[in-house]
This record gives C-alpha cells, sequence and structure tokens, in this order.
C-alpha cells in the first residue's frame, strides 16, 4: 500500500539480518519484489553497515546488489545506487548551502 503514494520511497538495505544463511539467490526475491512495487526511480540501495557487518562483509553485500541490478539498465542501476539518494536526501541542496564540506 505505501508503495502507492508517489512520495513514498524504499530503501533496500540490511536484508542479511534476517537471513544469516542467505545467499543471491534468497535476496533477489525481496530485493526484485521491493523494485517491483516502488519502481527504480523510488528506491535505493543502502548498505546499513557497520551494522550489517554482523551477518556479511560489505563487499558481499554489494556485490549482490550489484549481480540483482545487472539485469536493469545503466541509467536504473545509477538510480538505486546513487542518483535517488542524491535526489531524495537532497544531497546537492546540503552542498550548496554550504552543509557538506567542499
Amino acid at each position: 500500500l505505501l508503495s502507492q503514494c508517489g512520495n513514498v520511497a524504499i530503501k533496500i538495505s540490511d536484508l542479511v539480518a534476517y537471513d544469516h544463511d542467505w545467499t543471491l539467490d534468497s535476496l533477489k526475491p525481496v530485493v526484485m519484489h521491493c523494485i517491483d512495487c516502488f519502481g527504480t526511480q523510488r528506491a535505493m540501495f543502502g548498505s546499513d553497515f557497520p551494522v550489517a557487518g554482523l551477518h556479511a562483509s560489505f563487499d558481499a553485500v554489494y556485490d549482490s546488489f550489484k549481480a540483482i541490478a545487472g539485469e536493469l539498465s545503466g541509467d536504473e542501476q545509477t538510480a538505486l545506487f546513487f542518483g535517488n539518494a542524491r535526489r531524495i536526501y537532497r544531497l546537492d541542496d546540503m552542498s550548496s548551502a554550504g552543509l557538506l564540506p567542499a
């Protein structure tokens, strides 16, 4: 139901906390369901590190997200890994306002 609200986005992160025996095959349906519901313009990948490091390495999680997103276009991958977070968290606004170091 939340995915029907155009002003709601989803951060896909720390999936390994709930499946300690996770594999790429166990993560993929969850990730794709989120993307199917919210679309590539309202979903983003997050690492949730260092907390997620209790269950997997950063590289393992990141590589899994890259493999799952590999079926998507380059623009969609950029949106999921960077563009959406930049837009949703208004990172450009923060840096232009002097809130982030140059």
